[in-house]
């Protein structure tokens, strides 16, 4: 797959079928993180894998439910907004449901393979501090995105989740399940599997006129 095909039709997949992917494969996903940039070479990223325990899949699930009832769970009984007009009328109720009852989050327990991408901003040898939130999960993020298109290219579903390590009460649950020290961060889980179908219609997105300026904002 060429590489702007594979940025156009990269879609969020929450349904898998929760066969096995041949470790081979995962290797070749993985390894495309190391190739993320990062200040000064600082690499200041470390990934949690999980395949064989699925009680952990399945504690991260109820915590990203848990979660979305709470993000979700106020907001009133529509979805007109022009951003998910890709949703069909017919079964928005359902899926809306989904997402105030928090389902619709629970596909890390389905996924193959879990991805939990860590930053740190103290765990390196440099001379200035790079913040986190400006430097670490920005590091972590842009390899999460080169996971994310080498396992699109490959034929394979993923989706991203916040869920579970926003709250800061959440994060401590996962970082205390898995053992991560407290020197690092945990900023989004990666979840890869094979999708129960291809998704190929997705989300409309502004006109490059609409979000880049030339020269100046604005312009």
């Amino acid at each position: 797959m060429e590489l702007l095909d594979a940025i156009k039709t990269r879609r969020s997949i929450r349904e898998f079928t929760g066969e096995r992917i041949p470790d081979v494969d995962i290797e070749k996903i993985l390894d495309a993180a190391r190739y993320a940039p990062s200040p000064e070479n600082l690499q200041m990223w470390r990934y949690v894998v999980i395949r064989d325990d699925q009680e952990t899949k399945d504690f991260i699930a109820e915590v990203c439910r848990e979660a979305a009832r709470g993000v979700f769970g106020a907001q009133p009984y529509e979805m007109t907004q022009g951003r998910i007009w890709y949703i069909p009328d017919s079964i928005r109720p359902r899926e809306f449901e989904d997402l105030r009852d928090g389902s619709l989050f629970t596909y890390p327990k389905d996924a193959d393979t879990l991805i939990i991408g860590c930053a740190s901003e103290s765990f390196t040898d440099a001379y200035q501090l790079y913040p986190l939130h400006l430097m670490g999960s920005v590091c972590v993020a842009m390899g999460m995105l080169q996971m994310w298109l080498v396992a699109h290219s490959m034929g394979y579903g993923v989706g991203w989740t916040a869920l579970a390590t926003t709250d800061p009460r959440h994060s401590e649950l996962v970082c205390e399940r898995i053992g991560i020290p407290r020197s690092w961060v945990p900023i989004g889980i990666l979840c890869i599997g094979v999708p129960k179908e291809k998704r190929m219609l997705g989300p409309s997105r502004f006109p490059l006129e609409g979000v880049m300026y030339s020269e100046r904002w604005g312009n």
